[in-house]
Order: C-alpha cells, then sequence, then structure tokens
C-alpha cells in the first residue's frame, strides 16, 4: 500500500502559484499615463 498523502497539499487549485504578474489592464493604465506625462512634457508652455 503506497504512503498516505496529504491531499490537500497536492490540490490543483493550489498548483496555479507562481511569478505575479502584472494585468492587462495595469499594463495598458501604466502605458496611458505614460504617454499622458510624455505629452504634458512636450507641450510647450503657454
Amino acid at each position: 500500500m503506497p504512503p498516505r498523502r496529504n491531499l490537500v497539499a497536492a490540490a490543483p487549485i493550489l498548483r496555479k502559484g507562481g511569478v505575479h504578474q502584472k494585468s492587462k489592464t495595469a499594463e495598458r493604465a501604466k502605458a496611458r499615463a505614460a504617454l499622458k506625462r510624455e505629452a504634458v512634457a512636450w507641450r510647450p508652455p503657454r
């Protein structure tokens, strides 16, 4: 008989871990903010 294993530790849902990444929405928001900063910096003063 094989040794008993911890079924909670072997649960498939727990294998979803890994590197934390920004969501695509956050990446798009960051790109929009950077573009806005560049546009303000590029615009000549009034």
